[in-house]
């Protein structure tokens, strides 16, 4: 989302958070946003092995009626964002991003989540480090939180893990496995997939083998790129043979046709990465042809 609109559909509601939540933050926090949500650094096992990859992670639980934010936020708010301080060797991957759930705050859609959410990062250690020592990782999050109004929080997070020969899981390692259940996998190669361009919306064409009424709940798409579809609109369903054709309006601010759809496919609770070729509709095509 480009910072200019960003700015204009947050205003409102940051700067009544910051009014809100300034004066009590003197008496009670640093933070306002800690009111709302606790921000932990957490790890997967107990310790590092030397040469091994581990999972470490963001662990935001929130209080009633708070969300946060997935990679693309849909019409307000940031993702979070971190900045490691990693000992020497230390390698961090990108976060992984579990899927969303589409957030209503009238008139617009956001996409995040509630409650709790883990946000798993691997990190690698280099195999030269001593067995018997300890390592430190900090990690700098900044993060947005948001219910009527919008706070912004930032917290310096730091986690130390001896140094091992073999490890074992922690006590936050069922959250990763629950975290490692919703991150998207790529599309089974059975299924086949299309989308086109019609009219004021994108139209795709999900072929499982499955009718309508035999997915557990309705399939659900989730843009990777902003400002493409209107998030707010209602993901009309009509079933098709095997599948189903999802209709997704398409944003008032798409300037331009775009060739390739990209984003999650939530079908019956599982996530599917899929990237899709846009198709013109034979009915705008024709009229072009007409045209020239």
């Amino acid at each position: 989302m480009s910072n200019r609109l960003l700015i204009i559909r947050l205003a409102s509601r940051l700067l009544i958070g910051a009014a809100c939540a300034f004066a009590p933050a003197i008496i009670h926090s640093e933070n306002p946003a800690d009111q709302h949500v606790a921000v932990t650094l957490v790890s997967e096992q107990q310790a590092i092995v030397p040469g091994h990859e581990f999972q470490v992670g963001i662990r935001f639980d929130l209080e009633q009626g708070w969300h946060t934010y997935w990679f693309n936020p849909g019409d307000a708010g940031e993702p979070a964002r971190i900045a490691w301080d990693l000992p020497a060797g230390f390698q961090a991957g990108p976060i992984q991003w579990p899927y969303p759930a589409r957030l209503p705050t009238p008139p617009f859609m956001d996409y995040g989540y509630e409650r709790q959410v883990l946000l798993p990062v691997v990190v690698r250690a280099p195999s030269s480090l001593e067995l018997g020592g300890n390592e430190k990782i900090v990690a700098q999050v900044r993060y947005l939180i948001c219910r009527a109004v919008c706070i912004p929080g930032q917290k310096q997070l730091a986690l130390t893990l001896p140094v091992k020969n073999q490890t074992a899981a922690a006590s936050d390692a069922p959250l990763f496995a629950a975290a490692q259940q919703r991150l998207p996998k790529p599309a089974p190669v059975s299924w086949r997939l299309s989308a086109s361009s019609v009219g004021d919306e994108f139209q795709l064409r999900l072929r499982t083998g499955k009718k309508i009424g035999e997915f557990a709940t309705p399939p659900q798409f989730f843009p990777l790129e902003p400002e493409q579809i209107d998030n707010a609109a209602p993901q009309n369903i009509t079933p098709i043979p095997q599948g189903v054709l999802l209709h997704l309006k398409k944003s008032n601010h798409l300037l331009k046709p775009i060739s390739r759809v990209k984003g999650v496919m939530v079908v019956s609770g599982t996530a599917y990465l899929v990237d899709i070729p846009v198709s013109e509709s034979p009915r705008k095509a024709a009229t072009q042809s007409v045209k020239n």
